[in-house]
């Protein structure tokens, strides 16, 4: 596997930057909107257990790229080196104002994962609990 990788652009109709960091998607799974951080890690040991388990089967875990920005965050899949990136072929598996970021969890016994906590609707309750892995996990701890 490669390393965690980031780069930081300037999108060309702002002046904002945004930092790209490429990861791998362990799995996610939806939990109710007050779920609390001490609950987080059993949340994230359930997602590695799935992960884990479809791996048997067939690979769950796939390359991402994390774009942070001031304005949002986004996770789109690693086309892979041959192929650019195409929004016509490609979508985003998530995207969400940084107001949406509930929590953020890192496991000091394995730095290489983190989650992010990510409210997804107000009216039902229920949040999104993505699990990632990073290759560097130097990296990964310093990004928090």
């Amino acid at each position: 596997m490669e390393p965690i990788t980031f780069t930081a652009r300037k999108h060309l109709l702002s002046n904002e930057v945004s930092v790209d960091f490429g990861l791998q998607l362990v799995g996610s799974l939806p939990v109710h909107s007050l779920t609390t951080m001490p609950m987080l890690p059993w949340v994230v040991a359930e997602v590695r257990r799935l992960s884990r388990q479809s791996t048997r089967k067939e690979p769950v875990t796939k390359q991402v790229r994390l774009c942070v920005s001031p304005s949002g965050l986004r996770c789109e899949p690693e086309p892979g080196r041959s192929q650019q990136w195409d929004p016509l072929i490609y979508s985003s598996i998530f995207e969400c104002k940084p107001q949406r970021v509930h929590k953020l969890i890192h496991n000091s016994h394995d730095p290489s994962y983190f989650a992010c906590l990510i409210k997804e609707d107000a009216v039902h309750r229920q949040s999104i609990c993505y699990v990632f892995k990073a290759d560097d996990q130097t990296k990964c701890s310093s990004s928090l």
